[in-house]
């Protein structure tokens, strides 16, 4: 059970929730990957579940407690549809599609362009694979102002009940997840009698992993340094905040308390990448993903290359000398291959398809 529930005791019964992970993730120190002189680790999220890991379990485990998803309503004629939104290569977009298949829900997925090149065009055909592996419908559009109205025609594909997943699964019942996870290391590092962490990495999409991490590390971490791979006003810390404040207030109603953030915010956008920034693979998220890759680790380019590129940038110049520094893998290490390899790529667009096919 979410240390949610330990921490809110009044939220039981109030807050519904499904067991989707695989918690308490490990934290694990990280040597030989930067200067002796930073006491380095990394939190494996990417363990987070069997099915699939990441970041987006944690949000899941609210998002898909809905009182809607019982024996009752699955077993019936009228059982709801899962309709989300997310980029072609989305993780989310995936994470949705397999714990939604597992469940026995049918999912519909939106998706959006980002950047396709001979580089992107492996990663991204693997992410619409496992997704039509997992027998979500796909509804990819190839411009941002397509996806507005290919969004209503997935709403109205068919009747029914349709739950909507936001993006990213930032809601505020998402960043709860994500309030737990702070407070999971935060409870790690007292079982441990290991002192507080002075900076915590962490990428920032829409923002709800911040937002939670944020409210919920207490005094376990002095800074949380929230690295941005996609454009503002996408993402900013103007929308952490927001997030962050949104949260505490739903946890006030439902809890009758609530919590307040004790590290210091820095929201960096210097890693984002030129032009639209989300996806583009930058030099510095490549050489980050190397060096990961020779320490053990393995990330990509889109969100966990650019987070540790920043970490190394500071740890290179000196800035993190003398200092406990956390970064968060928020990619999945689930192995999917054997799900992949059963996928139809033929149920893509013919667009779609050539596109992949012969990346500019």
């Amino acid at each position: 059970m979410s240390l949610l529930f330990t921490r809110f005791p009044r939220l039981r019964g109030r807050l519904p929730f499904r067991t989707l992970g695989a918690f308490p993730t490990a934290l694990e120190p990280l040597p030989g990957l930067c200067s002796p002189k930073v006491d380095l680790w990394v939190k494996r999220e990417d363990q987070a579940g069997t099915l699939y890991g990441g970041n987006k379990v944690r949000k899941l485990e609210l998002l898909l407690g809905d009182e809607r998803i019982d024996e009752q309503s699955l077993a019936g004629p009228g059982k709801p549809r899962l309709l989300t939104l997310g980029a072609w290569g989305s993780n989310h977009a995936l994470a949705v599609a397999l714990y939604g298949q597992a469940l026995g829900l049918r999912v519909d997925t939106v998706l959006f362009p980002q950047p396709l090149t001979a580089e992107t065009a492996p990663y991204l055909q693997r992410q619409l694979a496992g997704q039509l592996a997992a027998e979500a419908r796909l509804w990819p559009s190839q411009t941002l102002v397509g996806m507005v109205p290919m969004y209503l025609r997935a709403w109205l594909g068919e009747p029914g009940p349709v739950l909507t997943i936001p993006p990213g699964g930032s809601s505020t019942a998402g960043v709860l997840g994500w309030v737990a996870g702070g407070l999971e290391i935060a409870e790690q590092l007292t079982q441990t009698r290991q002192p507080p962490f002075d900076v915590v990495y962490v990428t920032v999409g829409t923002g709800g992993t911040a937002a939670g991490l944020w409210l919920g590390l207490g005094q376990a971490a002095k800074t949380l340094a929230a690295i941005r791979v996609v454009p503002w006003p996408v993402a900013s810390e103007l929308g952490v905040r927001m997030l962050a404040k949104k949260t505490q207030r739903f946890l006030q109603q439902l809890a009758g308390e609530s919590l307040t953030p004790q590290p210091r915010l820095s929201v960096d956008g210097r890693y984002v990448g030129p032009g639209i920034g989300y996806g583009v693979v930058t030099d510095a998220s490549r050489r980050a993903v190397e060096r990961a890759r020779a320490c053990g680790m393995t990330l990509e380019t889109t969100y966990t290359g650019k987070t540790l590129a920043a970490l190394l940038d500071a740890a290179d110049s000196g800035a993190l000398d003398g200092k406990r520094v956390l970064f968060i893998n928020t990619m999945s290490s689930v192995d999917l291959s054997a799900l992949r390899a059963r996928a139809d790529l033929t149920k893509l667009p013919a667009w779609l398809g050539r596109s992949l096919a012969a990346p500019k």
